[in-house]
């Protein structure tokens, strides 16, 4: 599974074929095929394993007593952590957005994203009940995303210190910036 998405996040789905993949793993198409029944069964069988044990701790980090800012900050953290621990799998992602296509989003939308966005919104709508949690979830998630995508230039901008930064002080800075805004109007 991490070969299989190690190769759809460099070429892309289109661009792998269930050769690739057989090769990849070091057997034959078709040895391949009597697992799966086609490269599209693969690939959703790849994203879903991918997925699953990030999405159990995120959700982890959403559910619990403790106070709603509290929880958002964890998962700011664990979010920040997944992004360093799996690259190619935020890079297919990223490559699935860009690919615009709809099969491939609608699966990612449903199964990956969907299962700890709820959560996610249900929890921001505790902090803002009157905004649009979808769009605030969206944002919160693209500003985690987007320092992942933008770590690779780090070297080679002149910050004049170690630029790598921890899961920790990417949450301390997102938290930060819409702890304020969060806290505004935050119900118990």
């Amino acid at each position: 599974m991490d070969l299989a998405i190690t190769l759809f996040a460099a070429r892309g789905f289109r661009g792998v074929s269930m050769r690739d993949l057989a090769q990849a793993v070091g057997i034959t198409p078709p040895a391949l095929y009597n697992h799966f029944p086609n490269k599209e069964a693969l690939y959703r069988a790849a994203v879903e394993s991918a997925f699953s044990a990030s999405a159990k701790r995120l959700l982890g980090t959403l559910e619990g007593p403790e106070p709603p800012l509290q929880r958002l900050q964890a998962f700011v953290v664990e979010m920040a952590a997944e992004l360093q621990r799996q690259p190619d799998f935020r890079r297919l992602l990223q490559r699935e957005l860009l690919d615009a296509d709809h099969q491939h989003l609608e699966f990612l939308g449903g199964f990956v994203f969907d299962q700890v966005l709820q959560p996610l919104m249900e929890l921001l709508r505790r902090l803002r009940p009157d905004d649009d949690v979808f769009l605030t979830a969206l944002m919160l998630i693209g500003m985690i995303k987007q320092h992942a995508d933008m770590a690779v230039l780090e070297p080679y901008i002149d910050l004049g210190s170690d630029a790598r930064r921890s899961p920790q002080q990417i949450a301390d800075q997102v938290m930060r910036l819409v702890g304020p805004y969060l806290r505004q109007e935050q119900n118990p």
